[in-house]
């Protein structure tokens, strides 16, 4: 099961599977557009460090926010776009992998690092052919991790590296052996997550046209799925959601939403809701009845639970 985690004002909280916060470690502050603070954070199963970037470098620390190292990503180029750093841990806990939106903050090329959890040391470097303005990653459970990188109104670009992975694709690898990269070749699929095996993946389409459930590793189609797959008319306003994931191994969580023109106030007029969806036959499983405060509160844990903010603003496992 991932580690679950929100950033605060005074750090990052980490909850154990019950929901009793473990520690909160203390990081810079989220700040404003000149000064976003904390950016990507992750904490390993053991949730017993911490690491995360600001927009200049990477941190890993203890629960009293020493630093036990720093990976240092350079100086941000002045009145540069939005760029946010990624950090993940890997499956094992031995890596952390760094998405770094280099050319939009003016470094140079968009890199992909892979660094030793223990030491920081880099073990891996991927040169990117984008310009992102940022990144999530996926881990797998193989220790390969999954990379979809958002480039505005330019679309998104999905990666794979890890050992094992067939090189193919523009992007440039220095890196030992068995740390290939491979680049998926789409510009319009935005990755929401991996199955909990690790044999498949989800995306949406970057107009959120559809959702599609893709084999690993070669990226192959398995399932599409539509608006009208959940009941709804072309005539209806409906779109994908970029967000859901998987519930379990084989159920996937789908979310739709809307405009309603005849709601009463403005409030009422956005709507969302989160459909069931077997990831092996695209069958629709039905609504998942829950309220959330957005589109992308819900978060699946891939056991068959899944996080929700609750009405005073804590994390609730359901």
């Amino acid at each position: 099961m991932r580690v679950i985690s929100r950033l605060r004002p005074d750090g990052v909280d980490v909850f154990d599977a019950a929901m009793d916060l473990v520690r909160t470690f203390p990081t810079p502050p989220p700040g404003s557009y000149k000064d976003p603070g904390t950016q990507g954070y992750a904490a390993p199963a053991a949730r017993d460090r911490l690491a995360y970037a600001t927009e200049d470098a990477v941190v890993l620390i203890d629960p009293d926010g020493r630093p036990q190292w720093r990976f240092d990503l350079g100086v941000r180029g002045p009145g540069r776009g939005v760029a946010a750093v990624d950090v993940a841990f890997s499956a094992d806990d031995a890596l952390v992998w760094v998405y770094a939106p280099d050319a939009m903050a003016d470094r140079g090329e968009d890199v992909w690092f892979a660094l030793d959890a223990a030491t920081g040391e880099v073990r891996a470097r991927h040169v990117l052919p984008t310009v992102g303005h940022g990144g999530n990653q996926c881990a797998l459970p193989d220790g390969r991790m999954l990379l979809g990188v958002g480039e505005g109104q330019d679309g998104v670009r999905i990666y794979l590296a890890g050992p094992g992975t067939p090189q193919a694709g523009p992007g440039t690898s220095q890196a030992g052996p068995g740390t290939s990269l491979h680049d998926f070749g789409w510009d319009d699929r935005v990755l929401i997550a991996a199955s909990p095996d690790g044999s498949q993946f989800m995306t949406v389409g970057h107009e959120q046209e559809d959702l599609l459930i893709h084999d690993l590793p070669d990226g192959r189609t398995r399932l599409r799925l539509t608006a009208a797959d959940f009941g709804f008319a072309a005539r209806d306003e409906v779109f994908l959601e970029w967000s859901g994931g998987y519930l379990d191994e084989h159920t996937v969580i789908a979310v739709l939403a809307g405009v309603d023109d005849e709601a009463e106030s403005a409030d009422e007029e956005e709507w969302w809701r989160h459909y069931r969806v077997d990831a092996r036959t695209g069958e629709v499983l039905g609504e998942l009845r829950v309220t959330t405060i957005d589109q992308y509160d819900l978060t699946p844990l891939g056991d068959g639970t899944y996080v929700i903010t609750d009405t005073d603003g804590t994390p609730r496992r359901m």
